[in-house]
């Protein structure tokens, strides 16, 4: 035998490497679901019925943009605005629950919960000031409306006022051309007097 063989070493069998398992982080109970937006409202409500029809999760899901493509902007305004309402609750219960546990489980958490707090913190002053907006809106159009109404009840009396001025002078015409028309009978009525007196005479 040689000296390579001497030397030699059997080779082991290496075992592959087990991948180690990702720690689940853990999520607190407390912490409120994010709300989910027009779409997923629309699909929870369509899923029950798609998977009756025995048809897999992928044509579910192709069939489920379809439908959403071809619903009616009514229909889908609906989902919109119960999304909307679904974010302000969300963001008031993020704020409340920011309150109740200011300490977060671990770093993670902590970094992802601030952005959190900070995007429901800007989520609410955008929605305080599209409502400071709505009022201000709507307390000038209530300021045109009166304005116009006033415009108008002006408008109204001036032709009232004129209509009763027209009527009057036209009354006072009248007057005078039915005093004058009396005059005119007395004045005819003595002068044919004085021509009978004369012709007598």
């Amino acid at each position: 035998m040689s000296s390579n063989t001497k030397n030699s070493k059997p080779i082991k069998n290496r075992k592959p490497k087990k991948k180690k398992k990702k720690k689940k982080k853990k999520r607190d109970p407390n912490l409120p679901k994010r709300p989910r937006n027009a779409y997923f409202l629309f699909a929870g409500d369509m899923r029950p019925t798609l998977h009756k029809t025995g048809m897999r999760m992928a044509e579910i899901n192709r069939e489920l943009g379809r439908l959403w493509n071809e619903l009616p902007d009514e229909r889908k305004k609906g989902y919109q605005e119960q999304s909307e309402i679904n974010k302000k609750r969300y963001a008031e219960e993020m704020i409340e629950y920011r309150k109740n546990n200011p300490q977060p489980l671990n770093e993670s958490s902590s970094d992802s919960s601030s952005s959190l707090s900070e995007n429901t913190i800007r989520y609410l002053k955008m929605q305080q000031k599209k409502k400071k907006r709505r009022e201000r809106k709507k307390k000038r159009e209530y300021i045109k409306r009166m304005r116009e109404k006033k415009r108008k009840m002006k408008k109204k009396k001036k032709q009232r006022r004129s209509s009763s001025s027209h009527r009057r002078s036209k009354h006072k015409k009248k007057r005078e051309s039915s005093s004058e028309g009396s005059n005119g009978y007395y004045s005819s009525s003595s002068s044919s007097e004085e021509s009978s007196f004369s012709s007598s005479d």
